[in-house]
């Protein structure tokens, strides 16, 4: 199960990857580029050494059809051009204009979607992480971000991708070696599978709107003479920093949690941490964590939302949703931790000492 499983979301994730590989590295003057990227694809796709020398990409699929013989080939042709336009259409939507996060969306969906359709929970766990890799992904692909440049932009895009990858590979391995946490995954099937996907669509495009600052980002500092200066460059670069010590500071306290809870399997019934490093700050420091990474990313793409009244609506529903979810998943983990420990002494003291519940050094 577990090794179908691992199959089952690597040829999601490459799907993804190679659909995304289509979108080829942009310049100022990308629109230009159309031309070359659309015989490119398929030349790729289709694996024929043609002659492109056609001045209209239009023409693409009469010159295919002259070369190859039997209606098969020229159906597989059309649709290679389908697929090609296809991409086109969501290359340019994420380049510039309005339909920037309807394009995010589509991306997020070709990954929650059929995960969804797999495991109903995964559309808020694998699939919440996984998606947001293959959005950062595709974005740092677009515009040709060049992880290893020391800017803002570059630790931004990298952030996101981290974030993304870790958060879904860790949620899939605490499936498959916690059996509460397997449990509770599958208690989650009880649409029909069908009727899941108009929830895999609206969390993918919540997952857009909170990944959507970077996009904006990138289209500022990708379409500009110079990178940001002065508060714009000091606002990208602090939330980028924040951004960054979100992601780490949940990597680290997702790891701690899981250790000692592993470690003490046995012990059910038994408060057994953890209580130091992070979890001095407040009781669930990984929600922290997460508010503080889209917090961060929120606060990085400010200076690029400009006038744009979609990337400050988009943005902020984003944020402002995740922000209520955190707070809600905070408490709810509160009580039921105070249900089931309140008594004992190490639980008892650690209330005591550790009074703040997200915020951290607040009594809440």
């Amino acid at each position: 199960m577990k090794a179908s499983l691992i199959a089952f979301i690597t040829n999601i994730l490459f799907f993804v990857a190679t659909t995304v590989n289509g979108f080829l590295p942009i310049s100022r003057h990308s629109v230009s580029s159309h031309r070359t990227r659309d015989k490119e694809r398929l030349h790729r796709i289709s694996g024929s050494s043609l002659d492109f020398s056609s001045p209209s990409s239009s023409t693409l699929s009469l010159i295919i059809s002259k070369k190859l013989r039997g209606g098969s080939d020229t159906k597989k042709i059309t649709s290679l051009n389908m697929m090609m336009e296809g991409l086109n259409a969501l290359d340019a939507a994420l380049i510039s204009g309005p339909r920037g996060v309807l394009g995010l969306t589509c991306i997020a969906s070709l990954v929650v979607t059929p995960l969804t359709l797999f495991r109903q929970g995964y559309s808020f766990s694998v699939g919440y992480g996984y998606s947001i890799f293959a959005m950062a992904y595709a974005i740092t692909r677009t515009f040709n971000i060049n992880i290893g440049s020391v800017n803002s932009l570059s630790l931004l895009a990298s952030t996101v991708m981290f974030y993304g990858a870790r958060l879904g590979t860790y949620l899939l391995l605490r499936e498959w070696t916690v059996p509460s946490k397997s449990k509770s995954i599958k208690e989650f099937d009880k649409t029909p599978r069908l009727k899941r996907i108009p929830l895999a669509l609206a969390v993918s495009m919540f997952y857009a709107f909170m990944t959507c600052p970077l996009m904006y980002a990138a289209r500022a500092v990708s379409f500009s003479e110079t990178t940001f200066i002065g508060k714009k460059a000091v606002m990208m670069n602090v939330g980028a920093g924040l951004a960054l010590l979100g992601a780490v500071m949940e990597a680290i306290t997702d790891g701690q949690k899981y250790w000692i809870k592993r470690c003490n399997s046995s012990k059910d019934n038994l408060f057994v941490g953890p209580t130091g490093g992070f979890f001095r700050l407040c009781r669930h420091p990984s929600y922290f964590a997460e508010v503080l990474y889209w917090f961060g990313l929120f606060v990085a793409g400010i200076p690029s939302f400009d006038n744009s009244p979609i990337a400050w609506v988009c943005a902020s529903l984003g944020f402002y949703g995740i922000l209520g979810i955190m707070k809600g998943a905070s408490k709810r983990l509160d009580a039921k931790q105070n249900e089931n420990y309140k008594g004992q002494e190490d639980y008892d003291k650690y209330r005591k000492q550790v009074p703040a519940n997200l915020w951290p050094w607040i009594k809440n």
